[in-house]
C-alpha cells in the first residue's frame, strides 16, 4: 500500500513540476511579444511557482521513501544521474527566483522610463535559466521511464 501511495505522490510531483515549468516557460515566451500576456504573466506567476515547488517537495518526499518499498531492481547509475539533474533543477529554480525578484525591483524603480540595461540582462538571464530548467525537467521525466 505504501509503495502505491508514494509512487502516486511521485507522479503527482512530476506532473506539478513538469507541467508548471512548461506552462510558465510557454507563457513567458508569449509575454515577450504581447504586453497583455506579460501583465497576466506577472499576476499568475506566483501561483505557478507555488505549484512547481509543491511538485518538488512531493518528489523529494516520495523520492526518499520509495527505495524502502520498491522490490524490483533499480538501475543505480540512471537513478544517480536523475538525482544530479534534479539537484540542478532546484539550483536553477532558486536562481530564477532570485533573478525574478531582482527584475521586479528594477521594474518598480524604472517603471516610468525605458528598461535599464541591468533589467534587460536580468530578463535575458531568467529566460536562459528557464529554458535550461525546462530541458532538465524533461530529461528527468525521460530518465524516469528507464529506471
Amino acid at each position: 500500500m505504501w509503495l502505491e501511495i508514494f509512487n502516486f505522490l511521485h507522479f503527482i510531483g512530476l506532473s506539478f513540476g513538469l507541467g508548471g515549468v512548461t506552462i510558465a516557460t510557454i507563457i513567458s515566451l508569449k509575454a515577450d511579444k504581447d504586453k497583455d500576456v506579460a501583465k497576466a504573466f506577472i499576476k499568475i506567476m506566483p501561483a505557478m511557482v507555488k505549484i512547481i515547488w509543491i511538485g518538488l517537495v512531493f518528489l523529494i518526499i516520495s523520492g526518499i521513501a520509495l527505495p524502502y518499498f520498491i522490490t524490483w531492481h533499480l538501475d543505480k547509475n540512471m537513478l544517480l544521474v536523475k538525482h544530479v539533474l534534479f539537484i540542478w533543477i532546484v539550483i536553477f529554480g532558486i536562481t530564477i527566483g532570485l533573478n525574478s525578484r531582482k527584475m521586479k525591483k528594477l521594474m518598480i524603480i524604472g517603471e516610468k522610463e525605458k528598461p535599464s540595461l541591468e533589467f534587460l540582462r536580468a530578463k535575458k538571464r531568467a529566460k536562459a535559466f528557464s529554458i535550461v530548467n525546462l530541458i532538465l525537467w524533461y530529461l528527468v521525466a525521460i530518465i524516469s521511464v528507464f529506471i
